[in-house]
């Protein structure tokens, strides 16, 4: 499922026709290496826009998007691609147990800030900025707060620096997953559609249900997987629920939140608890959305964006 030492040096030459690749965190000498002796380092799977139809604006401070829990740097593609319609780098990027990245059994917010930070340097980023939806807005907070030097400014969207809520409603969705029964030599189709039926019972929001079909997918051996590594989170869920970074550090340069008004996030936590840790906060709670901040109005979502990143370009 990975590339192994022997054929990353293949990788390289292919990234640079579809800007996809797998890198090895934690290597800090070269954008794509070949070989690590450290047992820690993992394999993260990215993705940067613009496509070749478009070119850089060096002008534009690059802009780096974290997935949330379960999802994958693909569930990025649509916004990912209207925020670099103007010439701004955007890399998307899978978490370790997430989509095409390394599978890894040590799974809390303190190493997925690190492999953000080995990513930053592996691919040569200066101060970028740095967004992060849900899991991937409290791994971003996570850095920020530890390493505030790697970050030109934050974004964070639909979660605050505290204990999130349905965390433990996730952990059912988890397990559950992880029990579906996939007929040896499914097609791709068939499996989502059997999955979909012993699903349903635990998850009864189709929304939800389909984002979390997305997670299917067909292997080497072709037979049909899911792609995200569950026993990780079932074994740490209290670590990603909660918040690592204890109350006193702050944050101090320009930061983003954007909430989906109708969402638990924005309800659970007041503007205070995110003033403590990040004081130059802006935050924005854009209507008729949930959770899913970016899916739901995608395109007011890029606006507010595009705005705080356009307004600090020249600073």
């Amino acid at each position: 499922m990975f590339s192994s030492c022997s054929n990353v040096s293949h990788a390289r030459l292919l990234v640079h026709k579809i800007s996809k690749s797998l890198l090895r965190c934690k290597h800090l000498n070269a954008l794509f290496t070949t070989y690590s002796n450290d047992s820690n380092d993992i394999e993260l799977s990215y993705t940067a826009y613009p496509d070749l139809e478009h070119t850089v604006d060096p002008k534009k401070i690059p802009l780096l998007f974290a997935h949330g829990l379960f999802g994958a740097k693909g569930n990025l593609h649509s916004v990912s691609k209207h925020l670099s319609n103007d010439g701004r780098k955007v890399i998307t990027y899978d978490a370790r147990n997430h989509g095409d990245s390394e599978h890894t059994t040590e799974f809390n917010f303190s190493c997925m800030a690190e492999d953000l930070n080995d990513l930053i340097d592996d691919l040569g980023l200066s101060e970028p900025f740095v967004m992060g939806h849900s899991m991937g807005g409290k791994t971003a907070m996570t850095l920020a707060l530890t390493k505030p030097e790697k970050f030109k400014a934050l974004i964070v969207a639909d979660v605050a620096p505290g204990k999130s809520p349905g965390v433990g409603k996730l952990l059912e969705y988890a397990k559950a997953m992880k029990s579906v029964e996939i007929p040896k030599d499914s097609t791709l189709s068939f499996a989502r559609r059997q999955a979909k039926l012993q699903l349903s019972k635990h998850v009864p929001d189709e929304m939800i249900l389909n984002f979390l079909l997305t997670n299917l997918k067909v292997a080497d051996d072709g037979q049909v997987v899911w792609r995200v590594n569950f026993d990780p989170f079932i074994n740490n869920f209290h670590a990603i629920q909660d918040f690592p970074v204890p109350e006193g550090t702050s944050f101090s340069k320009p930061t983003l939140f954007v909430f989906g008004e109708n969402s638990e996030h924005f309800r659970s936590e007041g503007v205070d608890k995110i003033k403590t840790f990040f004081p130059q906060a802006e935050i924005v709670a854009i209507k008729d959305a949930g959770h899913f901040v970016h899916a739901d109005q995608p395109l007011e979502f890029v606006r507010v964006v595009k705005d705080f990143c356009d307004g600090l370009d020249a600073s």
